[in-house]
């Protein structure tokens, strides 16, 4: 009976330890098929294709040399690691103008000369989950359990006022509309910023620090975040928070994602001097504190004066 068992256990051991052997080369099979490894090699195979070793040898050579690495940025300034740059080789190469993504140049150089990858990292700007080494993982689509998808396009402005509070200054066209109906339609009768406006709606200093957590995604359709809930609260305020003392407003497309974009820049956050931009000399925020009592506000819908 014991030698039985004996070679049971033997037998067992064995079928345990081929089945290691299995799981390990299977991780390190695809472990060297990390899609972040194939587009730097192709960068590194195209850019090759755009030069020769005869007008630069050490150049050329220290390029032929390349490695497949992970490329990291961290902002300790924002508490952000970024990989993007693992996938995104060239970010900041001009040789790479015309290429597909993700080895395209960043379509405005001119912001990159400014806020440089190495200082400023990618999600700050874009959002996403810059740890990740992955399409799907770097949330460039929203994924389950991540809060913080990649801004969309309508509503990138909505990062640059974290910082820049002169919306004129840089040119974002969509804080600045956006800024302009936040006061047409009196919506700080009902809501603060900096201490100017109502107290009927929640306080949006600080609404882009807000956690996305902190809001009920139950009555929305299609993809679950803070910029989608935001948009469609505007879009019709009883769906997505039944029960709210808040108007339906006749906004077209282009107005929401203005709109969305001021109130998504909101920001109560310290920055350090690096990352807090100059402002020109005499320049004042502007104040939302102009509040309009609602018998005037009916006239200006086309009421009569009794």
């Amino acid at each position: 009976m014991e030698k039985a068992a004996l070679q049971k256990l033997t037998v067992l051991c064995l079928i345990c330890a081929f089945a290691v052997v299995a799981l390990l080369g299977v991780t390190a099979f695809s472990d060297g098929k990390r899609e972040w490894k194939d587009y730097q090699l192709q960068y590194k195979d195209e850019l090759l294709k755009k030069m020769t070793r005869e007008r630069n040898p050490a150049y050329y050579d220290r390029i032929a040399g390349m490695q497949p690495e992970i490329k990291q940025v961290t902002v300790d300034e924002w508490k952000t690691v970024d990989r993007c740059m693992s996938c995104h080789m060239g970010t900041e190469d001009p040789l790479f103008a015309d290429a597909a993504s993700p080895l395209k140049t960043h379509p405005y150089p001119e912001l990159l000369k400014k806020h440089p990858v190495e200082k400023y990292g990618c999600t700050i700007c874009h959002g996403g989950q810059g740890l990740a080494t992955t399409y799907h993982g770097a949330s460039h689509k929203t994924i389950a359990n991540w809060p913080f998808p990649m801004v969309p396009k309508g509503l990138m402005q909505s990062r640059c006022g974290y910082c820049h509070k002169d919306f004129e200054a840089i040119g974002a066209d969509k804080l600045v509309k956006g800024r302009q109906l936040y006061q047409e339609m009196h919506c700080s009768g009902c809501h603060q910023i900096d201490n100017q406006g109502g107290a009927v709606g929640p306080d949006l200093s600080n609404f882009a620090d807000k956690d996305p957590s902190n809001f009920s995604y139950d009555k929305l359709d299609g993809n679950h975040s803070k910029q989608v809930w935001v948009m469609e609260h505007f879009k019709s305020p009883q769906k997505v928070s039944p029960g709210t003392p808040m108007r339906t407003y006749a906004l077209n497309n282009e107005q929401i994602e203005c709109l969305s974009s001021y109130v998504l820049s909101l920001s109560q956050r310290n920055l350090q001097r690096q990352y807090t931009p100059a402002v020109k000399a005499g320049f004042v925020a502007p104040k939302v504190d102009v509040t309009v009592p609602e018998a005037d506000l009916s006239l200006e819908d086309g009421g009569e004066e009794e």
